[in-house]
């Protein structure tokens, strides 16, 4: 069940009802919000210099410590004060400066296409991407994505602004498209997609997986286990209120986009209670998977403003 009516996609930023997909020109507005946005500062394992702090020790901009002096140290960098006071040689250590390329996953599945009030889970998601996408770019390291419905569509993590003017584009038609959708196609499972998300996602990336996580199995789940052994994985997690409780009255018509419908009294208490059950236990296996293996998660609603949105989020990243 979704609440769907006239495209407004220029209400991007705004609070209201209705907003189906998200438009090129609402996801290019983001830039100005970016400023607010304060991604997670941790240790870096990229390959590449950057402008992020790494647990490499060579020689950088920053000290990191001092420690016994080694043969083939630079007798540059012996650190005379520490030497003087312990009466044997120390040498400094600096910490290298890395990048950290992010890798951006958006599940645009049919069930993203959803909302019984405010924005569809995709045009959230959308709105996330955005946010992230130009705060990377300022930041000055590369940014990629991987757009999954029924289609797949893969962008290499670059600093190119042509490159994310195209990755916002594609986006903007999915969320078009699927809005529109009748019959939506079936897409592919999350297992297959983020099996192919590990084998994409580079040592030292900071990898958002931006889902409503609808069907994610334990083998689906261990393929993000398996990316957090060597990048930093946040989940950001969509719902719409009506996932997590249902009204205690009135009927609801429930379809499957074809001529099979169901109607549902709300007014059975017992359906009604097995139905938050359900919805708690699944939000529980979630939260305990991502405590598990210490990756962040951050809760987002399609009930949610931009600025309740990009609140969570900037707080979701510290």
């Amino acid at each position: 069940m979704a609440m769907r009516s006239a495209p407004q996609a220029g209400r991007m930023g705004q609070q209201g009802d209705g907003i189906v997909f998200s438009s090129l020109q609402s996801l290019l507005h983001l830039q100005g919000q970016v400023r607010t946005l304060a991604l997670a500062k941790r240790h870096i394992k990229a390959r590449h210099a950057g402008l992020h702090r790494s647990v490499h020790k060579g020689r950088g901009m920053d000290f990191a410590e001092s420690r016994m002096y080694q043969p083939g140290d630079d007798i540059r960098t012996i650190d005379w004060r520490v030497t003087a006071r312990s009466g044997r040689v120390h040498t400094k250590v600096f910490e290298e400066e890395r990048e950290k390329p992010v890798l951006l996953w958006m599940d645009l599945r049919p069930s993203m296409f959803f909302a019984t009030r405010g924005r569809f889970k995709s045009v959230v998601a959308a709105e996330i991407a955005g946010l992230l996408l130009w705060k990377t770019l300022n930041d000055g390291d590369r940014v990629g994505g991987i757009l999954q419905n029924s289609s797949h569509v893969e962008l290499k993590p670059s600093r190119s602004r042509s490159a994310a003017l195209h990755l916002l584009r594609e986006l903007s038609e999915m969320t078009r498209r699927g809005a529109m959708a009748v019959n939506p196609m079936p897409s592919e499972d999350l297992q297959s997609s983020w099996t192919r998300l590990r084998r994409v996602a580079q040592a030292g990336s900071q990898v958002f997986v931006v889902s409503d996580f609808r069907q994610a199995t334990p083998l689906a789940l261990r393929q993000l286990a398996m990316i957090s052994r060597h990048s930093q994985v946040t989940l950001i997690v969509i719902h719409d209120p009506f996932e997590e409780s249902l009204p205690t009255q009135g009927n609801v018509r429930l379809t499957d986009g074809g001529k099979r419908k169901l109607w549902v009294n709300l007014g059975l208490s017992l359906w009604r209670n097995r139905y938050h059950e359900r919805a708690q236990q699944s939000r529980k296996a979630l939260l305990d998977f991502s405590r598990s293996y210490r990756l962040a998660l951050i809760e987002l609603s399609t009930a949610d403003d931009s600025n309740t949105c990009l609140l969570k989020l900037s707080r979701g990243l510290r």
